[in-house]
């Protein structure tokens, strides 16, 4: 976090002490480069709070920075009569605000891990003394029929699911326990007379499958009690909050392949918008021959666009998309860019009504940043996605300037970086 704001601060002062195009790129790239980096990572570090939430909260903040940033511009620069300079030298203001939020603010995500592990561990503790006092009833778990079955079940599930991603719910533990200790029912009995493959499976048959359950619980418990202790750092080869963190480069490939689904929305969808931001938009003005009504209306276009992204970015709690409406979001934005390359050309639809569409883009692009990223809620998968929206970006910007240049000479403008 702190080399993100290093960066942060690198692209403002870059952009504002330069005066050269040269070294004004990069600053932006210096922008790029923390954008980038900020974003896998804090999306990564979601998961280690509360998912869908924390993934809500984060895209509607990212929303809300668009908005911030050109108010910031419009306050202090074109209505407090700030030099340009002065307004972005004070922007790295917010830099020191990242690191306060982060580390004053957000509960540190190594002491969150930790505090995940150990509520996994009493919950299964207490869950374990309960399903105890059962058996002392009933007799053993073999016996008991399919009731110790469910408990063992409930443990093996658990293992396999790595423990942290989801808090296991107290209640649920207790029913477990409870189904333990209320003894077998009619199918229970059957169950049991029957000597199933996945009883003996799950309990490794009769007592011994008891003893191992036991053994395992112990060990679970001895393990809390080295953390409690601080017998066990982190970093050390015992300490394994993250699943992410052990994963080897081919484990990592194989998940980000598997994330195509998603990512193939997110790329579209920033391919179109950012297409649109950096070529169509930059083509339109009334009229389109004066620089003052270009530079106008790309100005209020991207004002209403960040508008309508911080808008559905923040509908993460309120609407959750089906993978269907996740590929046909990206599919109605690529057809607001052809919408508007025609428009650019033809001028069938040329007033400030055309804001509206602008807004609609937003609303589109950050609608499928938020769904995309709730339907994953995976620590590895979080930061492995979000690469789909920074390529998007990269070949928008540099399909934006061929657009740019064939839009300007079917309008006989002047001025393009490429000539069509």
């Amino acid at each position: 976090m702190h080399a993100v704001a290093l960066l942060m601060a690198a692209s403002y002062t870059t952009v504002a002490l330069s005066s050269s195009r040269g070294w004004q790129l990069l600053g932006v790239v210096f922008a790029s480069l923390q954008g980038g980096l900020g974003e896998a990572s804090c999306l990564a570090l979601t998961s280690y709070y509360s998912g869908r939430p924390a993934i809500t909260l984060w895209s509607s903040g990212t929303g809300f920075a668009g908005v911030f940033g050109y108010a910031w511009v419009a306050l202090l620069h074109m209505l407090g009569g700030l030099s340009f300079t002065a307004t972005l030298l004070l922007a790295n203001a917010t830099c020191a605000a990242w690191l306060a939020v982060y580390h004053w603010l957000l509960e540190a995500p190594e002491e969150r891990a930790m505090q995940l592990w150990r509520h996994d561990s009493s919950d299964w503790d207490r869950a374990a003394a309960a399903a105890r006092s059962g058996r002392s009833e009933v007799g053993t778990i073999a016996e008991g029929g399919r009731g110790g079955g469910r408990a063992a079940e409930q443990q093996r599930r658990r293992q396999e699911g790595g423990g942290r991603g989801a808090v296991p719910q107290v209640p649920v533990l207790a029913e477990t326990a409870a189904a333990a200790a209320e003894g077998p029912g009619e199918a229970d009995l059957q169950g049991a007379q029957g000597g199933s493959e996945e009883q003996q499976r799950l309990l490794g048959g009769g007592e011994g499958g008891s003893s191992n359950l036991q053994r395992q619980q112990q060990q679970e418990q001895v393990h809390g009690q080295q953390l409690d202790a601080g017998m066990l750092e982190e970093g050390s080869e015992e300490w394994k909050p993250s699943k992410a963190g052990r994963m080897t480069w081919r484990e990592r490939l194989q998940r980000t392949a598997a994330l195509w689904p998603y990512m193939v929305p997110l790329l579209l969808v920033y391919f179109a918008e950012y297409a649109m931001q950096s070529g169509t938009w930059t083509a339109i003005g009334f009229p389109v021959t004066s620089i003052e009504a270009r530079h106008r209306f790309y100005l209020y276009a991207n004002w209403n666009y960040q508008a309508g992204v911080f808008i559905s970015r923040s509908s993460g709690m309120l609407y959750q998309a089906s993978r269907a409406a996740l590929w046909a979001m990206p599919i109605m934005q690529v057809g607001w860019l052809l919408f508007f390359l025609l428009d650019a050309v033809h001028h069938f639809w040329y007033n400030s009504w055309l804001l509206l569409p602008c807004f609609i883009t937003g609303l589109l692009g950050g609608a499928v940043y938020v769904n995309a990223f709730t339907l994953i809620s995976k620590e590895f998968s979080l930061g492995a996605a979000s690469l789909a929206d920074s390529l998007g970006v990269a070949l928008a910007d540099a399909c934006g300037i061929l657009i740019q240049g064939c839009l300007f000479k079917a309008n006989g403008l002047a001025g393009a970086d490429f000539a069509c």
